[in-house]
């Protein structure tokens, strides 16, 4: 356990002798920079790690770098904020014995008494340290999951409207439970805000057990949701949703037209908010406008005319570009060209203005580049968000600048639109009386959130001391070079076994890539923003810590989904439940076709499940195979999938008596739900016994090696290793 008092006498405060530094050692079989006889050698790669400082000396600086950093935190001023948090985290710590002898019944009825001490006058922050040990208490229960005292702390942070970094694996999810439950007894609602409608999903059904289980609602806002819905889950005490649809249904509601019609508490719709990955939502995206559009005037047959005017301009002759703020300029022969192609005495005639629209041919030419802004699907032009790789279906660009692509791209020109409404994120929070945040990397904007905000960025500790090694940043003099190295540096690492992820910043070069890969003869896993990729999202990302494995990406990041060294057993028992029931319950195939380089798994070691498990898949099997005939049908592929999703869900919230108890009762009617549920947690068992021995070896190994690339030719190696 972390305390203040531990953190003063720390053995890392204290300078050693410089004679018991350690030199660097020499290429060893087991070092990283060992590079055997039988691998082939890479000159350029070799070259890039032995030059610098003599061993000694390299040691000796990094040594004393080290020793600058620690006292530098000590006397930092998120230092002392921190240990005074402490005095909370022991209130906590000493109410714990008292709660963990209540009864369910008395913990839930805990919800009430704080309620009703609120009413006759006390102030939140009097019940606070009493709040966070029931919802420690119930997290426990419901989820097998109790609060580290770092977590506490960060729980604090959020109550107090600041934001709380904290590193990648610290459980940032479970911290939210902590403010959300407290600042949501004032009955006035508090709103948990992630990125996407996967996350809000996740986090509403997993962290939402601990919150009905101390007798709050929880709502949960999710696209394609009615006005009635939505206005449902808005009355909650705690509702989840994404950044989008929250301030979506802010602009709805500015244009409703009476009361009926409005989603959020009015005349109050925002009280409290807790907003994940708070830098992308309010730095790297604040500024983008959310926009409710209205059809204009439609010119869709300018379109693809300018279109083919900006393939007959040359740059540098007919025009020319601002990289800095995408701006195009034409030039007098430039001007002259479009004039006689589009048989004009005037460009920018006022009666017939064809600028407008050769110009954002051009931009779209030259700026808007397929797989990298845009992604063509089903004969539409998607944007593809570059902060998280993720496709937007809904979002179009201004301006006529997406119709200019869609001309570019041959595709049906939608109308142009004029926008009714629009605010940015930024605009958006600001209307919270009071807002909080958690992300891995807030510090380097810590000035923005004060000055914009007034949101002190407050740096958590780690539950455990942090063992990753960041590598410098390295650069290199052509984009050829750069993918070159990267994908020398991935083949030593899979020599080795070591699984290795590569962020890359583009469905472009997460291709090119790709194919370099496979001219290596590279198993390896492609995830982008393309349909065949991202819908095995999640699958993909929880394998991507087990032995061998190697995994190219873009900023998409698995959607929330944990990656653990040997493996995420939970994913890996879902793939052995579907692969032994699917051919049973549907003859479909899967829509999605994916290529075997991209999801080979020949590389990965067989998980080997128990006879008991054997014995229980066998069973669910034939039990299968018997409800599709009794049912006269097959169902499709995917109505299969979220059968085993329901079963799989089942086995998590009902104990295994009561799953037992259902078989019972449901024994003439094959009882296929519970029979699944059973089967997968004796699966599960297996699997954690698999993973957990295979993340042992990738642990030895080095763990995870992390490449992230740029777009200026230069990358970061993050040497990984995670529990």
């Amino acid at each position: 356990m972390v305390t203040a008092l531990s953190l003063l006498n720390a053995p890392f405060l204290i300078p050693k002798p410089l004679t018991q530094l350690k030199t660097l050692p020499s290429a060893k079989p087991n070092s990283p920079f060992f590079f055997p006889s039988s691998f082939p050698s890479f000159p350029n790669l070799q070259q890039h790690r032995f030059t610098g400082q003599p061993p000694i000396a390299a040691s000796l600086k990094e040594k004393v770098g080290c020793f600058k950093k620690t006292l530098s935190d000590f006397t930092s001023l998120n230092y002392w904020v921190v240990r005074d948090y402490y005095r909370l985290v022991d209130s906590v710590n000493a109410l714990e014995p008292e709660i963990q002898r209540l009864s369910d019944e008395q913990l839930a009825a805990k919800t009430s008494e704080f309620k009703k001490r609120l009413n006759q006058g006390e102030a939140v922050s009097d019940i606070q340290a009493e709040a966070f040990a029931v919802v420690r208490e119930a997290a426990k229960r419901k989820l097998g999951m109790r609060h580290f005292d770092v977590q506490i702390i960060g729980g604090a942070v959020l109550h107090d409207g600041s934001i709380a970094e904290m590193k990648t694996g610290e459980g940032k999810t479970l911290v939210s439970t902590l403010a959300a439950y407290l600042n949501a007894l004032t009955g006035d609602g508090v709103h948990v805000v992630t990125v996407n409608d996967y996350l809000a999903q996740r986090d509403a059904e997993w962290m939402g057990r601990v919150h009905r289980f101390l007798g709050l609602s929880v709502g949960l806002i999710q696209k394609g949701m009615t006005a009635e819905e939505r206005r449902i889950n808005y009355q909650c005490d705690i509702t989840y949703t994404n950044n989008s649809e929250l301030g979506f249904d802010y602009l709805r509601d500015n244009l409703a037209g009476n009361n009926d019609q409005l989603v959020m508490r009015w005349p109050k719709p925002f009280h409290f908010a807790i907003v994940d990955e708070v830098d992308s939502v309010l730095v790297d995206e604040g500024r983008n406008p959310l926009l409710i559009s209205g059809e204009a005037s439609k010119d869709d047959a300018r379109y693809p005319v300018a279109a083919k005017v900006a393939e007959l301009l040359m740059r540098g002759l007919h025009y020319n570009i601002e990289l800095k703020d995408n701006s195009v300029e034409l030039t007098e022969e430039g001007i002259a060209l479009a004039e006689l192609a589009l048989d004009t005495n005037d460009l920018w005639d006022e009666n017939d203005p064809w600028a407008r629209f050769v110009m954002n041919a051009l931009k779209a030419k030259e700026f808007y580049r397929r797989d990298v802004q845009y992604i063509v699907r089903n004969g539409k032009a998607l944007i593809i968000n570059e902060l998280t790789g993720r496709v937007e279906e809904k979002r179009r660009w201004s301006e006529g600048i997406h119709q200019a692509v869609e001309a570019k791209e041959g595709l049906k020109i939608q109308a142009d639109s004029v926008v009714v409404a629009q605010i940015t994120y930024q605009s958006l929070f600001k209307l919270y009386p009071k807002l909080s945040g958690m992300t891995g990397t807030a510090k380097t904007e810590e000035k923005e959130f004060l000055k914009m905000f007034q949101m002190p960025v407050i740096e958590v500790p780690t539950n455990l001391p942090n063992i990753r090694k960041d590598l410098p940043i390295q650069a290199f003099a052509t984009d050829r070079g750069k993918w070159e190295y990267v994908s020398q540096e991935v083949e030593y690492m899979f020599r080795q076994g070591r699984p290795v992820l590569v962020g890359t910043t583009s469905v472009e070069n997460s291709e090119y890539l790709s194919d370099l890969l496979q001219e290596r003869n590279i198993p390896h896993s492609v995830l982008n923003a393309r349909p065949k990729y991202a819908a095995r999202e999640a699958e993909i990302i929880a394998q991507a810590g087990r032995k061998y494995a190697i995994t190219i990406s873009t900023n998409m990041a698995g959607r929330g989904t944990d990656i653990i060294l040997g493996g995420n057993p939970k994913m890996l028992a879902r793939e052995i439940i579907e692969d032994s029931l699917l051919s049973f319950l549907t003859r479909e195939a899967p829509s999605i076709e994916v290529s075997d380089m991209a999801i080979s798994r020949k590389v990965f070691s067989k998980v080997k499940v128990g006879p008991s498990s054997m014995a229980l898949l066998a069973k669910a099997a034939l039990m299968a195979k018997f409800v599709g005939k009794s049912e006269g049908k097959s169902w499709t592929h995917e109505e299969a999938k979220s059968i085993i999703l329901e079963s799989v869900e089942m086995s998590q919230l009902k104990p295994l008596k009561e799953l037992q108890k259902l078989i019972d009762e449901q024994s003439e009617m094959y009882p296929l739900g519970p029979s699944i549920a059973i089967t997968y947690l004796s699966v599960l068992k297996d699997c954690e016994v698999h993973c957990t021995k295979e993340g042992s070896e990738v642990k030895r190994l080095g763990g995870l090696h992390v490449i992230g690339t740029s777009l200026h030719e230069s990358r970061r190696i993050d040497n990984q290793v995670s529990d």
